[in-house]
């Protein structure tokens, strides 16, 4: 898949170096500038150039960004909830019980395999990028990005705090404190585990709570994650004896589950350039 892109250069970057304002300004990837450059499609006002053009208020910068299908991912007929789509992303709401992406486990049934479904279906040849993953068991949104550029800007430190990542979810016991976090490195307990625990050794990770309801030996939280590690929800929520309801890896496993709705949501709001994109989905389910 070709991306064509077109800018129009304003006062404030006169007399900038063409690569400058590729890097800088549109924050493209070192290995997306190489792209650009192999392709021979990098223009200023028709003309090819080099990185080393300087630029003038009012030239028109164009190039073409080439894209591949994702080979290891095989298409999948999947019913898919798609909340959002545009050439730029596409936004899907996951349904428990579903992989974001395939793994040693989960070769095929995967929201990825749909995903390439769907797009083989339209004629587009193009990889699959998802610019946040949810485990297995959780509902809620994920958003895939249609490029590796913009799943690149997604991934700068300067644009993660506009992705707030919202979770409801029930967790056992009664949570005294109405908010708190959580604040503890997370690591993989062995080699060959899928488990993960709370150890100095491990990656940053940081979960905020807030108390919504309190049941008859149950709570009901939204939870706000500042890092994203794998099952982090889970092992921290564990971590303070708080395990979630359901959840045979980090808690017991209850006998009798009680008749109460569990809401998945999952909030997404980010700024990419000057466009804003704010999306909310709430979903009510029962035991």
């Amino acid at each position: 898949m070709k991306s064509y892109n077109v800018y129009e250069i304003h006062k404030e970057h006169d007399g900038q170096k063409l690569g400058v304002y590729l890097r800088e300004h549109l924050m493209m990837s070192r290995n997306g500038l190489i792209k650009v450059k192999k392709s021979g499609s990098l223009k200023v006002n028709g003309l090819e150039v080099h990185t080393n053009w300087i630029l003038k208020a009012g030239d028109k910068v164009e190039f073409e960004l080439l894209d591949r299908n994702s080979e290891n991912i095989l298409p999948e007929y999947m019913e898919l909830d798609i909340i959002y789509e545009d050439e730029y992303m596409i936004v899907i709401n996951k349904e428990a019980g579903i992989p974001t992406h395939p793994s040693k486990n989960y070769y095929m049934g995967t929201l990825a395999n749909g995903l390439m479904y769907h797009l083989m279906e339209e004629g587009r040849d193009i990889t699959i990028r998802p610019v946040n993953r949810l485990d297995r068991n959780t509902s809620g949104l994920v958003l895939f990005a249609k490029s590796s550029h913009l799943q690149h800007l997604m991934a700068l430190e300067n644009y993660k705090h506009n992705i707030t990542k919202e979770y409801l979810a029930i967790a056992q016991g009664s949570v005294i404190a109405d908010s708190g976090t959580v604040d503890a490195p997370i690591v993989q307990e062995k080699t060959q585990s899928i488990k993960r625990v709370v150890r100095e050794d491990g990656q940053k990770a940081v979960t905020h709570y807030k108390v919504l309801e309190r049941y008859e030996g149950y709570t009901l939280l939204s939870i706000i994650l500042e890092t994203g590690r794998t099952h982090q929800i889970r092992v921290h929520m564990a971590h303070i004896g708080h395990p979630l309801l359901g959840d045979d890896l980090y808690g017991k496993k209850k006998k009798k589950m009680p008749c109460m709705p569990i809401i998945s949501k999952c909030f997404i709001r980010f700024y990419i350039a000057s466009s804003t994109l704010q999306l909310s989905f709430q979903k009510t389910c029962f035991y």
